[in-house]
């Protein structure tokens, strides 16, 4: 008998038919394909050009579509469309039509676009040509938050920041009750806050480069123009500090005098700041300033010219009076009072040098000014360490002021 076939689905002969089928029908979708694909892009193409750009309404004559078109842009916030065709229709229409709607929608458009320089400009610009608009108020604010966009970090050139705060300041005079004075406050806060800080820095950075009297000028004139500064006791401290390291790098007939003014200084901070955390630190250097003023006048007169030496001892001798009793430390206080000693001894030996230098008669004046030395200080210090010394140079003085002068008178 024969036996009947059966068919199976998943045999391979049918899994064989179904991939020719399948193959068939990919052929045919394969010839369409091109034709698909261009239809696709003649719609795109068609759509792109069908639309509105901003070339195509800059190359159109029609004033009022170009107008219509703007203002829709802006309304949709599509400002980088919107500026050219403003830019072009405040040009054609100046003379015929108001443009002060167009003006402002420009300026703002601007600045919301993020060129802050340019809407600075029309919005004061604005503000100029319309003063009686109702927008003017607003103008002028936003040509000072424009320069405030422009303000960077402190670290860097303020210029904006000045100008920022220059537009400020023109706003409250022309609005001083104006509606946007609650921001006005607030943002010329910032910028003060920015400037102060930048001015901190500039000053910290003359003082870490060793630049003491630049950096102590910067910290006097934050004081001066921040009267109000939060670091008003930091700020007056390290105007104390900048002037003690100045002066000790100073020339040496500058440092008594510098030193003086460390002590001035110290006084200033004291009664301002009572109370003040650097007070103890800037009272130490007030302390050691005491002491280096009478020391470095000492040094000073000692070096000096021969000729210069009594003045400038002199000038010692009034620093030792003034200072000494503010130097505390007994060591310190010692060496003061053994250079007094000191001080009046070499004025006799400045004078014999100089007549040592001289010859014949020319030495009288010098002699005469030895002797007259040497009585002071053997009327101070009878006892004093310099006296052999002294009365050595006495007694060749009056032999010499015997041989030039005439009898009787030396």
């Amino acid at each position: 008998m024969k036996q009947t076939e059966v068919s199976h689905p998943n045999s391979i002969y049918s899994m064989t038919s179904f991939y020719r089928l399948l193959l068939n029908q990919s052929k045919g979708i394969l010839r369409i394909l091109p034709a698909i694909t261009c239809g696709l892009l003649f719609i795109l193409l068609f759509g792109i050009t069908g639309c509105d750009t901003p070339e195509k309404a800059l190359k159109s004559t029609d004033i009022n579509y170009k107008k219509a078109k703007a203002i829709s842009w802006y309304n949709k916030k599509e400002y980088f469309k919107c500026i050219p065709l403003f830019e072009e229709l405040i040009g054609l229409m100046k003379g015929r039509q108001s443009t002060e709607d167009l003006y402002y929608m420009y300026a703002n458009a601007n600045y919301h676009q993020g060129d802050f320089m340019i809407s600075a400009y029309h919005f004061k610009n604005f503000y100029d040509l319309y003063p009686s608009s109702e927008k003017a108020e607003e103008c002028l604010f936003m040509y000072a938050k424009s320069y405030q966009r422009l303000s960077p970090k402190p670290d860097l050139d303020q210029t904006y920041t000045t100008k920022a705060l220059d537009a400020y300041q023109l706003f409250l005079n022309a609005y001083p009750n104006g509606k946007y004075i609650n921001e006005v406050n607030q943002a010329v806060g910032e910028l003060r806050k920015k400037l102060e800080k930048k001015a901190l820095n500039t000053a910290e950075l003359y003082y870490n480069t060793r630049n003491f009297r630049a950096s102590a000028v910067c910290y006097a004139n934050i004081l001066k123009t921040f009267p109000d500064i939060a670091e008003g006791e930091f700020v007056t401290s390290m105007i104390i500090k900048g002037n003690f390291e100045y002066a000790k790098n100073s020339i040496p007939n500058k440092k008594a005098d510098r030193f003086e003014h460390v002590i001035k200084s110290y006084g200033d901070f004291k009664d301002k700041f009572g109370q003040s955390k650097y007070l103890a630190g800037a009272q130490k250097l007030e302390h050691e300033s005491h002491y280096l003023a009478c020391l470095s006048a000492f040094e000073w007169a000692e070096m000096s010219a021969l000729e210069d030496r009594e003045t400038n001892f002199s000038i010692f001798f009034r620093e030792a009076k003034d200072n000494l009793p503010s130097i505390t430390e007994k060591k310190q206080n010692d060496e003061i009072t053994q250079l007094i000693e000191k001080g009046y001894f070499l004025i006799v030996k400045a004078h014999f040098q100089a007549s040592e230098e001289k010859k014949g008669a020319q030495k009288v004046p010098d002699l005469l000014k030895t002797v007259k030395t040497f009585d002071t200080f053997v009327d101070k210090y009878p006892k004093s360490r310099y006296s052999k010394e002294a009365e050595k140079m006495f007694n060749i003085s009056k032999e010499l002021l015997n041989k030039y002068q005439p009898h009787g008178q030396s």
